[in-house]
């Protein structure tokens, strides 16, 4: 038995996240032939995908193994570079799009797996030792080593794709993840608590009970509303990025150092969450970041016109601390969503908060294809500053409620 489980769950979750492509994602699609329009229809429809997995991902892991379901999400994600690897920059672009596109169903595949199994993983772990008062601080440790596995592969994957070609940067990506598929195998097993016999009729009924319970709870469904609507607006700034900083003039040399920021910014968020929210309650929280969104979209639009490289990453890195922000938010309230759900019942609904993340995202990722077709960035922009401005709904009534410690 290993003496901290936790810690071997850290160091996979680190070498799975070293995505090296991320920085040069969009320069991969046009290499293969597909658009700007592609890039964010194609991550529309991954958060879509993923969203149709997510809740019965977390209703599988609620029955079976949580552990076998990680391992599941790893496979997936390893299928994905391997296909793009042997399959994709062929000299047929309509099959490369395919090819593309099936990929990143792979992935929402892989990423639905995870949402809501690891930090359920976490608990229940915890829980079998009693001690589910260290879930904030285990859940945000978990994050951390996720964002700086990323943010150190962003530094080095703009370079690398200069000095290599995208082959390489999938080829040790490969080599990563099955590093990091590998560990899996070594963490002990946390049973489901769920026994009972269902037909399949039942299950399904259950899913869509506990569903209706998730959403109709006063307790959560306002803080599931805010924070899917501020992580949709995150993923609008994170998917902007490249077609941003191409616009901006900004060197792809440079684009590395944003994302590395973009991520160290969150490493650092999820490492001081304990920390943080000693100091803010989760509805003041809510505030600032509803306040710091409004002012990074004007940031985003100013950027349009400015050509000046230093200013123009000054203004991405202050995205970059809004997004960190965002997670902050998002991670504190999943955390708070624990204390009012039975486990037999957790990863359902923890995967339902992160499928209307996905729900929302999708939308405003695929309405980005059909405004570049119709309008210029600057007013897609506007638009969305319009749409972010609805959350004001969710966020005051979630404070009208009675502030709870998060654990």
């Amino acid at each position: 038995m290993l003496k901290n489980p936790l810690k071997l769950l850290n160091w996979s979750v680190f070498f799975q996240t070293q995505i090296f492509m991320l920085p040069i994602m969009l320069l991969f699609y046009q290499s293969n032939g597909l658009t700007k329009g592609d890039y964010f229809l194609f991550q529309g429809i991954f958060s879509i995908a993923a969203l149709c997995f997510e809740v019965p991902a977390g209703y599988i892991a609620d029955w079976i193994s949580r552990k076998k379901v990680l391992i599941l999400s790893y496979a997936l994600f390893l299928l994905r570079l391997v296909l793009w690897y042997f399959l994709a920059n062929s000299q047929n672009i309509s099959f490369n799009y395919w090819i593309i596109l099936i990929g990143e169903l792979l992935y929402a595949a892989s990423k639905a797996l995870f949402s809501g199994i690891a930090d359920g993983y976490i608990y229940d772990l915890l829980k079998s030792k009693g001690q589910t008062t260290r879930m904030l601080k285990r859940y945000g440790r978990m994050n951390f080593f996720m964002s700086a596995g990323t943010a150190i592969a962003s530094l080095l994957g703009a370079k690398m794709y200069e000095d290599f070609g995208v082959m390489t940067l999938i080829v040790i990506e490969i080599v990563f993840n099955s590093i990091a598929l590998g560990m899996l195998f070594f963490l002990p097993d946390v049973p489901s608590e769920r026994t009972e016999s269902l037909t399949t009729k039942e299950k399904y009924h259950d899913l869509f009970k506990i569903a209706k319970s998730a959403l109709t709870n006063e307790k959560i469904k306002y803080y599931i509303g805010y924070s899917a609507m501020a992580v949709a607006a995150s993923m609008i700034f994170v998917w902007s990025f490249q077609p941003l900083m191409q616009v901006a003039g900004i060197p792809v040399a440079l684009f590395g150092v944003v994302y590395f920021i973009n991520h160290a910014f969150r490493a650092l968020a999820s490492y001081m969450l304990d920390k943080t929210m000693k100091v803010f309650t989760l509805k003041a929280l809510g505030i600032t970041i509803y306040g710091l969104f409004i002012v990074a979209f004007f940031a985003a639009i100013g950027m349009l016109h400015i050509k000046t490289v230093w200013i123009n990453m000054a203004i991405m890195t202050f995205i970059c601390f809004v997004i960190a922000s965002q997670l902050t938010f998002t991670l504190a309230s999943v955390s708070r969503i624990h204390t009012f759900v039975s486990s037999s019942i957790r990863s359902t609904v923890l995967s339902l908060n992160t499928m209307v993340s996905r729900l929302l995202t999708g939308f405003v990722l695929i309405l980005f294809k059909f405004l570049l077709d119709g309008v210029n960035m600057q007013s897609a922009f506007y638009i969305y500053l319009g749409l972010f401005c609805l959350s004001a709904y969710p966020l005051i009534r979630l404070l009208r409620q009675p502030d709870t410690k998060t654990n």
